[in-house]
């Protein structure tokens, strides 16, 4: 991804002379004397951008792929281009603001677009996508490129690679594949972080007095199930209700996947495919295959190679724009004896607000004391778990160690896992005896509106 400021200093870094922001300019999140003032202002200046009607500019955003093309077309001589009408994208509309940039872009050859045909307008920019751009835009020459060489030929006996990215250390890992780097949120150990100062508030909010609940065990129709594919699984053609905070229109899921739900009742009809070729994760919520076709509410993707977020204000398969995986307490890991990330929880009711790595929020209260999508939770250090066995101890274990986040609305304090039909149910009835008092809030970071 690539943030506003960012694409500033490269797109108008490119003219000979940019003017001088007055002493006392700044947007009120852009102070006088930073690096990207002179861009942001210059930009101001050139009608290339308004900021937001609250008054800020947001440098730090990511910029999306209309943004950036109207920001990159305006910065070489500050002309609006005209659109050609021969030329179009199904994905960008003639009542679309950015209409005439993608489509003037799309006649000069300075983008093509999707293999599937789309443009995607409302997607992050990566960096790689901006030099490209901005090059062709502003006519530079590219450099020669190197003889091909012949591609490698396959080992005829390839042997799995049990961490594909070395740096990610003890990262929890699910078919050789890294569930997020080391030091991705899920995985960070918040034993001891302090405790967020409205702490009882919230456990107030989601029911001191009432008990954790492991919303997972044996029968298939509780938790949420998973499939691991490879390059050779062929990807299908996903159509998202929420097409503009969703990631793939193409996606590797098998023929008769599991589905959340589906047993004995409808649920949220999650579908989470981990294709290990690349360590790539695809989720989906709502899920109907239906004449060759998923038809999905939404979708999202996640490289786990790394920690990139997504948009703030975009959902995902869950409700707080998280991916699901990576927080189920798995049947194998439990075998292991060690439970190495975050555990994804519920709360019935929440307040308009996120906290990272969340992207966005459930609800429209504005009552301050009800938990925000992504708030972190830790069991009590002092909650003696002596008395806990088996799959429950280890559960708690980590709830100590790594805690939970709040991930959807859903009944309070029920803690996610994968469907798997040889949990032990009756060990895990043990979890239902810790009250929600025996948890704390810690702070980890600010709540976004």
């Amino acid at each position: 991804q690539i943030t506003r400021a960012e694409l500033l200093k490269m797109a108008l870094g490119c003219r000979t002379q940019l003017p001088n922001p007055p002493a006392n300019y700044n947007f009120s999140d852009v102070p006088a004397g930073t690096w990207y003032t002179t861009y942001v202002y210059a930009a101001q200046n050139l009608g290339i951008v308004s900021g937001y009607t609250d008054g800020t500019f947001q440098p730090n955003r990511p910029v999306t792929r209309a943004e950036a093309l109207k920001i990159i077309l305006l910065s070489p001589e500050g002309n609006i281009p005209t659109a050609d009408p021969s030329t179009s994208f199904p994905d960008v509309k003639s009542s679309d603001w950015f209409y005439k940039y993608v489509n003037y872009a799309l006649s000069q050859k300075i983008v093509s677009g999707y293999s599937n045909g789309t443009f995607r307008p409302n997607a992050n920019l990566t960096r790689a996508e901006a030099a490209k751009i901005i090059t062709l835009t502003f006519g530079f020459e590219t450099p020669a490129q190197p003889e091909p060489q012949p591609e490698p030929q396959p080992n005829p006996n390839p042997q799995p690679n049990p961490n594909p990215n070395p740096s990610t250390g003890t990262s929890p890992q699910i078919a050789g594949c890294p569930i997020f780097p080391a030091d991705n949120p899920w995985n960070q150990d918040i034993s001891s972080l302090p405790v967020h100062p409205n702490s009882a508030n919230f456990i107030n909010s989601i029911g001191a007095s009432d008990h954790l609940h492991p919303d997972f065990g044996s029968p298939m129709e509780y938790g949420i199930p998973f499939v691991v594919v490879d390059a050779s699984t062929p990807k299908v053609q996903v159509n998202a209700d929420y097409a503009d905070e969703s990631d793939f229109g193409l996606a590797p899921i098998p023929a008769n996947p599991p589905i959340e739900g589906t047993v004995n009742s409808d649920g949220d009809r999650h579908v989470i495919v981990l294709d290990k070729s690349d360590c790539t994760l695809y989720e989906t919520w709502s899920s109907y295959f239906e004449n060759g076709v998923w038809n999905v509410g939404s979708a999202a993707k996640f490289n786990l190679l790394s920690n990139a977020l997504r948009p703030d204000g975009w959902t995902s398969a869950d409700a707080a724009g998280l991916p699901i995986l990576p927080g189920l307490v798995r049947y194998d890991e439990v075998q292991a004896g060690q439970i190495n990330h975050a555990v994804r929880f519920t709360v019935s009711q929440s307040q308009r607000g996120y906290i990272h790595p969340a992207t966005h929020f459930a609800s429209s209260s504005t009552d301050s004391n009800r938990p925000p999508m992504g708030l972190r939770l830790r069991l009590k250090a002092d909650y003696d778990i002596s008395g806990y066995t088996g799959a429950s101890r280890i559960v708690l274990e980590a709830l100590k160690k790594y805690g939970m986040i709040v991930a959807d609305n859903g009944s309070d304090w029920f803690i996610s896992g994968e469907s798997n039909p040889n949990w032990d149910d009756e060990n895990l009835n043990q979890l239902k005896a810790v009250p929600g008092s025996a948890f704390e809030v810690v702070n980890t970071g600010e709540i976004l509106k």
